[in-house]
């Protein structure tokens, strides 16, 4: 290297240094240089650098630790690793030239332009009016070691020492000190700058951007002595750092944590980390592109799997994967597939979801970070690959579930014994979840859904814990864990929204299966007891217009057999007479069965819904409340919205008498947040009534007691919606005295809640009291 070029070097690197340090660390990215690789493989690196001639323990490490991490002293193996949590596998990884290749491109770049702004910000001989180093000089010395060393050029390094130096150090012994310190120490950027130079020393100031331990300052003796027309440098391994003086050495112990698995009631796999072989192409190989692919169409890979690997924008030279090869198949895909030139079978970890769509929108699926994520995370340890919950389960406790990356650097004394550890990063294994979930409960909902637009929620009311909830059209979250192009193509253009959670954020007119709050408030405010009969006549004159009843004249019914015929004209009067005697009793009884607020159920992002009242109109519109509304809400209709897991709860708070809120994890618990007014001969005259609906003479016999189901109670309803749509509801329950399962159906679009929602509700049940 020449002297002019060494000095263009050491402006560049030094701009370099004062651009880490102005930018505090937050533009260090530790993907660049990280060793390891997304699937989680550990490294194991070896060893104290050659010994140094100074005896004795070098002094403490001079440098701040980074934010949350501590200090401790520990006993423990010299070796340093990166250990894989979850298994006792330590693989052993050399450091990649690609990476320290990067290093000294960052490094060098825009060198030629930047030395002022460095200069600038300090005063002294670094200011722009100092003539620049002296050739052969002192501080032309240090500034071109400095710089040789910013740029990892260690061959450039090795000639700037002395011949007593270099006696003692052969290159190969050098240059594994330097390595070993930065695989170690996990440095992936490196700054340096020459400082206070006088006629046999120079001070040199780092700034290490590091993968694991944050960024690291720390400053370091640079020995010199004179030599014909220059200077040179007696090295020891102390000019790497201070501490490695006397035969010391840094060792880095890594630990990455596994995710966490998620587990239904009964301990079945809903999200599980796995390795997967997959098949892959080095498409700058392959000779027989017509046969190969023949041969991947035959094994079960589709067409736009297939074209999507061909096509794929990456390199020819890299992998690009075709698609997953089921444990049950991998001889089969070695026997067809290995002997073309340019197949790639390879094992890469993986999240897989074992129920796919079944259980999609509550568990969920992660993604890998952005570019923008691993920036603000440099230091900790976070690399390209890695994931993190984007969307149910998997975002709600990712930090659970993903556990959190330990590091430790320790200091090692010529004994091979630890003689300090300098820095830790606490290591926390990641999470497993047990849920209340029960996968074949949530199997059958997804099959019994069929497609349809709508959800289905499904309760334990003994515990308040959530057996399923799904809702439909539904995704294949795997799709996502693989960055599945196609797939995800094709979710997003699909009709029907299919990644919208309409189980718990879907908005419904809950229809008739609302009138249970309105005969529980007519019993509770009105006085109406079970022998009390109501009108239900063909036309109802209470308000005007007259409304007319969906089915024609009944007579004069009880509450629990208006709720058998669901018959509007006994709850149009119920809530009549409670709008002329009260001011907003409807309403209040809707909120104690938990309608308008959020359930509260851990791990559920979910909307709050609506229930109207004379102040809510009077604050969105300015007008008043009319007998009209209040009669549209006493069955289920105008301006009410609900979630469908707000109606199981409801009807769960129903059975039990107490608001509770719904568990989704095993942990949690069902919180009481208020109790139903219901005496006991109210609550058991509405419960008859809900028998009676699944009874012979009930709206939903023909899919209950006339199909041969008995046993089962529940309330149907249809609501209609904007224009000639309707959305169809059922609520069933079992056993019908003491139920131990309630679902709660929703289609968005159908015409009998009783004939459409109603058997696919019974059919939950059934798989859920299996």
């Amino acid at each position: 290297m020449s002297r002019r070029s060494a000095y263009c070097a050491a402006v560049a690197n030094a701009w370099m240094y004062d651009w880490l340090v102005s930018s505090a660390g937050s533009e260090l990215n530790p993907s660049s240089t990280v060793r390891g690789s997304p699937a989680g493989s550990g490294r194991t690196t070896v060893g104290p650098g050659p010994p140094g001639p100074a005896p004795g323990v070098p002094e403490p490490l001079p440098l701040p630790l980074p934010q949350a991490v501590k200090a401790s002293p520990v006993s423990a193996s010299s070796a340093a690793t990166i250990q894989l949590a979850g298994t006792h596998e330590e693989r052993r990884m050399p450091v990649r030239a690609v990476f320290l290749a990067a290093i000294i491109i960052g490094l060098l770049a825009g060198g030629a332009v930047a030395g002022a702004r460095w200069a600038a910000s300090r005063g002294g001989s670094d200011s722009p009016s100092a003539a620049a180093p002296e050739p052969g000089s002192p501080a032309a010395a240090a500034a071109e070691f400095a710089a040789a060393w910013a740029a990892g050029d260690l061959q450039a390094l090795y000639l700037l020492l002395s011949p007593a130096a270099q006696r003692t150090y052969s290159y190969e012994a050098f240059a594994d000190a330097y390595r070993t310190f930065e695989e170690q120490v996990t440095v992936t950027q490196t700054a340096v700058r020459a400082a206070d130079v006088n006629g046999s020393a120079a001070r040199l100031d780092v700034r290490l951007a590091t993968a694991y331990f944050g960024t690291l300052e720390y400053s370091t003796a640079l020995p010199l002595v004179p030599a014909p027309g220059r200077y040179l440098v007696e090295w020891t391994p102390a000019v790497i750092h201070p501490r490695l003086a006397g035969g010391y050495a840094f060792s880095s112990v890594i630990q990455r944590p596994v995710r966490g698995t998620i587990y239904d009631r009964n301990g079945i796999e809903l999200a599980v980390t796995r390795e997967i072989r997959h098949v892959g192409l080095n498409r700058g190989v392959i000779t027989d592109r017509p046969g190969l692919e023949a041969a991947l169409l035959a094994f079960g890979f589709t067409r736009e799997q297939v074209d999507a690997a061909f096509a794929s924008p990456a390199p020819l030279n890299h992998r690009v994967r075709v698609g997953p090869i089921p444990d049950d198949r991998v001889e089969e895909a070695n026997r067809l597939l290995r002997p073309f030139q340019g197949v790639i079978i390879y094992v890469e970890t993986q999240r897989v979801h074992p129920l796919g769509p079944a259980a999609a929108h509550v568990v969920g699926y992660t993604r890998e970070y952005t570019a923008e994520e691993l920036k603000a995370r440099a230091g900790q340890g976070f690399r390209p690959g890695d994931r993190v919950g984007a969307a149910g389960l998997e975002a709600v406790f990712n930090d659970r579930l993903a556990g959190s990356i330990g590091a430790e650097l320790r200091l090692i004394g010529p004994d091979g014994a630890v003689a300090e550890v300098l820095i830790s990063r606490p290591f926390r294994q990641g999470e497993d979840l047990r849920t209340t979930l029960d996968a074949p409960t949530l199997q059958r909902a997804y099959e019994r859904l069929g497609g349809r637009a709508g959800a289905a929620v499904v309760v334990d009311p003994a515990t308040n814990g959530l057996l399923a909830l799904v809702s439909s059209p539904s995704f294949d979250p795997d799709a996502f864990e693989r960055g599945d192009a196609a797939a995800l193509a094709a979710i997003t253009a699909a009709p029907g929204a299919p990644l919208a959670n309409r189980a718990a954020t879907g908005l419904y007119s809950a229809g008739s299966t609302f009138k249970l709050v309105t005969g529980a408030a007519g019993m509770v405010y009105l006085g109406l007891t079970p022998n009390d009969r109501l009108d239900c006549g063909a036309i109802w004159y209470g308000v005007d217009p007259p409304r007319r009843n969906w089915e024609g004249s009944q007579g004069s019914l009880t509450i629990a057999e208006a709720l058998m015929r669901s018959c509007n004209p006994v709850f149009y009067e119920i809530a009549l007479r409670l709008y002329n005697q009260f001011d907003d009793a409807l309403a209040a009884m809707a909120r104690q069965f938990g309608f308008g607020a959020p359930t509260g159920t851990l791990g559920v992002v979910e909307e709050a819904g609506l229930v109207p009242d004379a102040a809510w109109k009077r604050r969105t519109t300015g007008q008043p409340w009319y007998p009209g509304d209040e009669v549209n809400l006493g069955i289920g209709q105008g301006d009410l919205l609900i979630t469908p897991l707000q109606l199981a709860n409801a009807y769960s708070t129903f059975v039990t008498g107490q608001l509770r809120t719904p568990r989704l994890l095993e942990e949690a618990e069902a919180t009481v947040r208020g109790t139903l007014p219901l005496t006991p001969e109210q609550h058991a005259h509405l419960m008859r009534g809900l028998e009676l609906v699944t009874g012979p003479r009930g709206t939903a016999a023909a899919a209950f007691a006339l199909a041969g189901y008995t046993d089962f109670a529940g309330k149907s309803g249809t609501a209609e919606d904007a224009g000639a749509q309707q959305h169809v509801l059922f609520v069933a329950m079992r056993p019908a005295k003491q139920p131990r399962a309630i679902a709660a159906v929703v289609l968005d679009d159908g015409k009998s809640g009783s004939i459409e929602a109603g058997p696919i509700a019974r059919d939950i049940l059934l798989a859920a009291l299996r």
